[in-house]
């Protein structure tokens, strides 16, 4: 009955919108301008609120509780969400909390055309778009400069007459910023390498410290109406397994991985396009951070049909140090909570196929444990390894990141058969809490034993934690030898002059038959 009326529902809604065409149309220049100058709302009403009073509220009121860390540069760009305001309003806040306080002359919004299909991207030929707090106004010098640039540039105004992903930017735009900026909207419909190279190019001059990027996406949309249902158990925690694995890829500025990730999962990120574009844009040493997660299928408790949502945002500070850093030391009854976390999570997980119950008061979350940090889990069976799985970002919260990556690990790891309730009793658990990744020049500069090492070669890619090539005994040739292997590469292939080389430490603990702390 239930999914009888979500289809009833989604037949409701999908009638009550005019049709939408999907032929193929190619830009081929400007198109004459018509009506106005200014691009009235197409969603105030419906999206956010169209009052001017309570729309400013209701933002201030998403940026008042949104609480982040302090983040170790200015902004250069957000990936934010652009649902109705209802939905995913908190979360985009998130994004928009970061950029407050900042100043930038020009603002670039990549958004993706949700109506209408062509080739390259649209800037719309007005001199501003209008929303209930008033007028954005265009650097119309620049969009004019990038409007006669076609094949892959130019106005195509059906597309823009009721695309929400872009309009809802604005008023986030508008509180934190003021009318203090110039904006340049780009709607992104279907790119391949060579066009997204194109429209780079163009855009990468623009690019400077008093310019932001905002790049406007959900990423999966889950359920039958949206013809995507690659999981029908565990769908929360599926979910999430999802999107975190295209969060590392984008993080990592992976633009290669990202549509091989893509190809893989066939993953419902509608801001594929001008994700894929922005990770051509930015600089390779910008830091990545996801700021906050969320799903419609949590707010509104039915995962039946659920998008994500979530706030990203790339700065670019001070050049971090050579030697690297951990994160803020764990004490002992952290590290013990962790542990205890981590063995009820397996327990329930095998036992019982689901996440533990936290609601008991059972356990206290610091703020250490609360903090977003990269972590993994290992699971050891008589001294043997049984499963390994992280987090090599800090794309959640501590307890969080334990908690699904202990899942993960003895359910998920696909050198191993799920772990059964009989060997329970046998597995010890490791924790690995890791500070931030840093580039290095070459392999010289990797320290085993002290260093966990990531390698990267045209797509290819692996990880090593620093107590691997302890554990076995390695030198610095034989860890990274043993690493091309593991990611598929010639055994040889650190030696490659385009290899790429990224460290990293870890506080490591784990668990015995005393929990004591190693």
């Amino acid at each position: 009955m239930r999914k009888y009326l979500l289809l009833l529902f989604l037949f409701t809604l999908y009638t009550a919108i005019p049709a939408i065409n999907y032929a193929e149309d190619y830009l081929v220049g400007v198109l004459p301008g018509e009506g106005q100058n200014v691009r009235e709302p197409a969603v105030a009403g419906r999206f956010y609120p169209d009052s001017k009073a309570e729309l400013s509220g209701k933002i201030n009121n998403y940026l008042d509780k949104a609480v982040i860390e302090s983040l170790p540069g200015k902004p250069v760009a957000i990936i934010s969400p652009h649902a109705g305001y209802q939905y995913s309003g908190a979360v985009a806040a998130y994004g928009y909390k970061a950029i407050k306080g900042h100043r930038y002359k020009r603002v670039i919004v990549l958004a993706p055309s949700h109506y209408s299909r062509y080739r390259g991207a649209s800037i719309l030929d007005v001199e501003a778009y209008k929303t209930p707090l008033g007028l954005v106004k265009l650097n119309q010098g620049i969009c004019n400069s990038l409007i006669n640039n076609p094949p892959f540039i130019g106005t195509f105004k059906n597309a823009h007459k009721r695309e929400h992903s872009l309009e809802t930017q604005l008023p986030f735009l508008q509180v934190v910023l003021g009318d203090d900026f110039e904006l340049i909207p780009v709607l992104i419909s279907r790119l391949n390498s060579e066009e997204s190279d194109f429209i780079a190019d163009k855009l990468r001059p623009l690019i400077d410290e008093d310019t932001l990027i905002v790049v406007s996406s959900d990423f999966t949309h889950y359920g039958y109406g949206y013809d995507y249902v690659p999981f029908k158990k565990d769908i929360e925690a599926n979910l999430r397994k999802l999107d975190h694995g295209v969060f590392e890829r984008i993080l990592a500025l992976d633009y290669d991985g990202f549509y091989r990730y893509k190809m893989a999962t066939g993953i419902t990120a509608c801001g594929f396009m001008p994700i894929a574009l922005l990770m051509k844009l930015l600089p390779s040493d910008v830091q990545g951070k996801v700021l906050q997660y969320d799903t419609s299928g949590n707010i509104m408790g039915n995962f039946d049909s659920s998008v994500s949502y979530a706030s990203i945002v790339f700065t670019r500070g001070v050049e971090p140090p050579d030697i690297i850093g951990d994160n803020s030391d764990l004490n002992n009854d952290e590290k013990t909570t962790l542990l205890k976390l981590a063995r009820n999570t397996l327990e329930s997980c095998v036992k019982r196929g689901k996440k533990p119950d936290l609601s008991s008061g059972e356990y206290t979350f610091s703020k250490n444990l609360n903090e977003k940090r990269g972590v993994f889990v290992t699971l050891n069976k008589n001294g043997n390894l049984r499963g390994c799985i992280g987090h090599i970002q800090p794309i959640e919260q501590l307890f969080n990141a334990v908690i699904d990556n202990t899942m993960n690990s003895s359910m998920n790891d696909g050198r191993f058969k799920p772990v059964s309730e009989g060997e329970l009793s046998d597995i010890e658990i490791d924790i690995s809490v890791l500070s931030p990744i840093k580039k290095i020049s070459d392999a010289n500069k990797f320290i085993p034993g002290e260093h966990g090492i990531i390698i990267c070669l045209g797509g290819a890619g692996a990880v090593f934690l620093p107590q691997v090539a302890t554990e076995q005994g390695w030198n610095r040739e034989e860890t990274l030898t043993h690493l091309c292997n593991k990611a598929g590469l010639p055994s040889y292939a650190w030696n490659d002059k385009e290899m790429e080389f990224f460290v990293f430490t870890a506080k490591v603990f784990h668990e015995d038959k005393s929990l004591a702390m190693k």
